[in-house]
């Protein structure tokens, strides 16, 4: 045998060595993985309910990231202490790795957001080896390590997948041999549930103290270095520019945040949340902006956080907790306690809390009586049987009502606000006594407690948002009105100012279920009327007049187009046409 195929065969024997110690790293996370490709496998044979498949896929999935981040955790432990044996790893890989299966398995029973669970599990990875030690500079390190991995994994995936799909085609093409498409499918499931990941493990480091990967001197820190001091700090200042200007005019036309107030500062969180992670380590305060932000971002945040917090307020305590709410209020706390960190010599410019708490937190509120979906319900429950139970109520409470009856049935929540003995599902010619005939209907639980459910407008129906046009001609009668003014637009979270003939504005803003409107020594809120909030959408043959009362004063509003959403309750966002006063009423 020739010196160069000795070479070879050592080549070879040195990659089956490195195969051979992935599995021997992590064999919890590979039995998994080849679970779920088995799995997939069956799906695509489309042998059993393919409902069931898919959850048992989905949570095979949450297991094999749930066993890696264990792994990874104990691993790190033990080159810090090594107290922890191998046994016992792959024990803790395999109980988290149960763990994350039954948080999907039983995700009814434990009100599991599924996508929330699996994006945690994911975010985990990099995170689990430095919650119980390790530096910033090292997680930096790995996060880069497994980012670059990842991204080969994903070219072998493409590469293996597609030559070996090329390769079948032109057998097919050329010389006719048919290939099922199932073979596609199969071949997909097992190189992007085995093979990529199989390579992308082979590509985590062993090492855990990886300072030495954030040095400056690297093209891909320089990258990074320039994407942190010209793109992120100089727009994470912008926005928060922004957002203070916006809460001084809140201060000075004593107006309260928007709904959508609440969306603007999640997003100057989350970005700025980013930028500390990855931009950070390889900004240098050199230039002015970069410098800025490295200094002041912890005060960069109580004003957006006071914003942010007035507006769950006030949505909550009119609606009730929804999911969205919930991690919107979670938000607020993570980047509260990411804050008050910063006063603490010790973590002061360590990015592991920065990245840690955001994972937990979301870990935390995808499943369980303090997740984000067991608590909506609870909140909604409340709040339905808190209308309901009282001797009179308004369309308006009427409406909230069914708003937050429609989302329990999204929810499959109904039993909880059924009362006793009332009829269930609405189909009694079946014998069928599964659990979803034996669920309560929404018109069942709705007729029971004296509501109509035909009333319950687009709830559960798909679309989260409504608009109408109003068109043809129409006459309407001005009495009790002095004053028109025409081709007003107002939206929520703006304030639409029309001028006056007196040369006064008169200025209007959407707040919710109320229309606020103020001149420079009068402001009145109106209740907007169950039609204007009414869920259907298309094209009405033509326009109404729309009156308003509150405290004496009367409004008029004659309307051409409305829109707005619908999830937990109908609320409007936006509307056009004309609007009759009394002049008098706004002097």
């Amino acid at each position: 045998m020739s010196a160069r195929s000795k070479e070879r065969w050592r080549q070879r024997l040195r990659e089956m060595a490195s195969y051979r110690e992935v599995l021997l790293r992590f064999p919890v996370v590979i039995a998994w993985l080849l679970a779920a490709t088995f799995v997939a496998n069956l799906l695509i044979e489309e042998i059993g309910p393919a409902d069931a498949a898919w959850r048992v896929l989905v949570g095979l999935a949450c297991a094999a990231t749930a066993a890696l981040s264990a792994t990874l955790g104990f691993e790190a432990v033990t080159r810090r202490r090594e107290v922890i044996g191998p046994g016992v790893r792959q024990l803790a890989a395999a109980i988290a790795g149960a763990c994350g299966f039954c948080l999907v398995w039983f995700q009814d029973a434990l009100h599991t957001s599924t996508w929330l669970l699996a994006f945690a599990l994911v975010a985990l990875i990099p995170v689990a080896p430095y919650l119980a030690g390790g530096s910033g500079e090292s997680f930096r390190g790995l996060l880069g390590r497994l980012t670059f991995a990842f991204l080969l994994a994903a070219i072998g995936w493409s590469l293996l997948g597609g030559g070996i799909s090329l390769v079948l085609v032109s057998l097919n093409l050329l010389f006719g041999l048919e290939v099922p498409f199932e073979l596609y499918a199969h071949l997909a499931a097992m190189t992007a549930l085995l093979f990529a990941p199989l390579f992308w493990l082979a590509l985590i480091p062993r090492r855990f103290d990886l300072a030495a990967d954030c040095r400056l001197d690297t093209l891909s820190a320089r990258a990074v270095s320039v994407l942190g001091e010209w793109v992120a700090a100089p727009l994470i200042l912008v926005y928060a520019v922004i957002l203070h200007v916006y809460a001084a005019k809140c201060l000075l036309v004593g107006a309260l945040p928007s709904g959508q107030s609440g969306w603007l500062v999640s997003g100057f969180g989350i970005c700025l949340v980013t930028a500390l992670v990855i931009c950070r380590p390889f900004m240098r305060g050199a230039r002015a902006l970069a410098g800025a932000f490295l200094r002041y971002w912890p005060w960069l945040l109580p004003v957006p956080l006071l914003l942010l917090t007035m507006a769950l307020t006030l949505r909550i305590g009119a609606y009730g907790v929804t999911p969205e709410r919930y991690l919107l209020a979670a938000l607020a706390l993570v980047l509260a306690i990411i804050a008050a960190l910063q006063s603490f010599p010790r973590w002061r410019g360590d990015i592991r809390p920065t990245a840690a708490i955001p994972v937990l937190a979301m870990l935390l509120a995808s499943f369980g009586p303090q997740g984000a979906e067991w608590t909506s319900i609870r909140s909604q429950s409340e709040r339905f049987l808190a209308i309901v139970e009282q001797p009179a109520r308004n369309p308006q409470q009427t409406g909230e009502a069914l708003a937050a009856l429609g989302y329990l049935r999204n929810v499959d929540a109904l039993a909880r606000v059924a009362p006793a003995g009332a009829k269930l599902s609405n189909d009694t010619s079946s014998n069928d006594t599964s659990s979803s005939q034996k669920a309560p209907s929404l018109e069942t639980v709705a007729r029971s407690w004296g509501l109509d459910p035909s009333t319950v407008r687009g709830a559960g129906s798909g679309s989260l948002y409504f608009s109408r046009v109003y068109i043809g001609a129409a006459g309407i009668a001005l009495e009790g009105f002095d004053l028109m003014l025409s081709g007003v637009d107002v939206s929520a979270g703006l304030v639409a100012e029309v001028p006056l003939p007196s040369g006064r504005m008169l200025r209007l803003q959407l707040e919710g279920q109320t229309l606020r409107v103020s001149s420079a020594t009068t402001t009145s809120r109106f209740d907007l009327p169950p039609e204007m909030t009414a869920t259907s959408s298309g094209t009405d043959s033509e326009p109404e007049l729309v009156t308003l009362r509150q405290d004496g004063v009367r409004l008029g509003l004659v309307l051409e187009t409305v829109s707005g959403s619908s999830n937990p309750v109908p609320t409007l966002d936006h509307f056009s046409g004309t609007i009759l006063v009394n002049a008098k009423d706004w002097r």
